[in-house]
């Protein structure tokens, strides 16, 4: 395999309520992203994104790392995971500083961010991340980049989001007792849009929803930045557990039920379809009409979406998301979501699936790997952004780089 950048991975983690999912991506000789591993596996030592049982999840870590480790052929070492639940809290900052010699440096762009980022937050919490809105020079708004513009003034408004440091610590600590180091923790719908959102919907604004197993996370984005996050604790966990209670099944069979008959649509030519609901005992195992079973799915939904509208209400923000709603993780594949919200909400709606990238499996149409993907694409924006990974446009650099790529990747393989 051709590893350019000294032979760089990217090893995205992605520990859910309900699955983990491991994906190995290398570069090819032209320093595109590439996927090269999968594992997945069930996982059930989370409780609403935050860790709950630590044995469990990490049973589940090591198998979806091996798994993923042999089909890539070569020994995972560290990974860019991602991290949610109602721990998750997001605060607005802003600041100015004098710019030291009327042009704005590295160094002026650094400090101004910090003194924004330097708000007080709970004791509880640390910050996860710090992302610049847009900056000021001498009371002109709306800059992007300030770096080698002239003033005298600088000033820069900052979205920082915050994570409970307790629920890192005991996340950090299955990683690590899984033999993996971090290099980077990433907020998961923030992974998410790197993977299912464009450019155009960022821009316009537009709220992006990521239904997981158990919690959904919303992130609103408008003039291209992210300006809002926040979580509800009611997600596809919920919807199952009605089907099972409902039913009068067990939860793998309601799952199951979910995920070939779920819907939010009903339909007369297939309401009257009777559906087989397994017994839990060694009675024979009973029917029920898919109109029940929509029902049942639409009530709980019903709940997640109004939590999502009065969310949107409450930001400030629902005014400029022209774009609409954006679903996906493994809650958004019930048949008719994006019809059902757009019509009961008049609001575009659609459902997201990660953006291609090249490689041993085709992931187009699965949402549950919408956060895996954007971990990838995220660390990999990270690392080209890096200085020693700028791609130099001299011939003669370019030669003796790959030369040397080459004569790593043998060693690496040889030891």
């Amino acid at each position: 395999m051709g590893k350019n950048y000294n032979s760089e991975v990217i090893i995205a983690l992605d520990i859910g309520t309900s699955k983990v999912l491991c994906l190995v991506a290398d570069y090819d000789d032209d320093n595109n992203l590439r996927i090269v591993g999968i594992g997945q596996e069930s996982c059930d030592g989370l409780n609403k994104g935050v860790i709950s049982e630590i044995g469990s999840t990490v049973n589940s870590i090591r198998r979806a790392k091996d798994k993923a480790a042999a089909m890539a052929t070569f020994k995972i070492e560290s990974v860019t995971t991602g991290i949610a639940g109602n721990h998750i809290q997001s605060y607005n900052g802003n600041s100015d500083v004098n710019i030291l010699n009327d042009e704005v440096t590295e160094e002026d762009k650094d400090k101004v961010i910090d003194m924004a980022a330097d708000i007080s937050i709970p004791e509880d919490q640390e910050i996860l991340h710090i992302i610049p809105q847009y900056f000021t020079i001498d009371g002109q708004s709306g800059i992007k980049e300030p770096i080698g513009m002239a003033g005298k003034r600088l000033g820069v408004n900052v979205h920082l989001i915050t994570c409970s440091s307790t629920a890192k610590k005991n996340l950090t600590k299955c990683i690590e007792n899984s033999l993996l180091d971090v290099d980077q923790y990433v907020l998961q719908p923030v992974a998410s849009s790197y993977s299912v959102l464009t450019e155009e919907e960022r821009a316009l604004g537009v709220c992006l929803v990521d239904i997981g197993g158990g919690t959904t996370d919303v992130a609103i984005f408008t003039e291209g930045d992210i300006k809002h996050t926040a979580v509800i604790p009611i997600a596809g966990q919920n919807v199952t557990n009605d089907i099972r209670i409902g039913l009068r099944t067990s939860l793998q069979a309601a799952e199951e039920i979910k995920t070939s008959d779920g819907s939010l649509i009903n339909d007369q030519n297939t309401d009257d379809k009777m559906i087989t609901v397994p017994s839990i005992s060694d009675k024979p195992d009973t029917e029920v009409s898919k109109s029940t079973l929509t029902h049942i799915i639409t009530c709980r939904m019903d709940e997640i979406l109004a939590e999502l509208i009065k969310e949107i209400e409450s930001s400030g923000y629902s005014s400029s998301i022209r774009a609409g709603i954006v679903f996906t993780g493994g809650g958004s594949k019930l048949k008719g979501l994006d019809d059902y919200t757009q019509t009961k909400y008049n609001i575009p709606v659609r459902i997201g699936s990660p953006k291609p990238i090249p490689g041993i499996a085709n992931l187009n149409g699965l949402t549950r790997y919408s956060t895996a993907v954007g971990l990838l694409l995220y660390r990999d924006e990270e690392l080209r952004n890096m200085p020693h990974r700028r791609v130099s446009k001299s011939p003669l650099i370019t030669y003796f780089g790959k030369m040397w790529e080459k004569i790593s990747t043998y060693f690496h393989r040889e030891l």
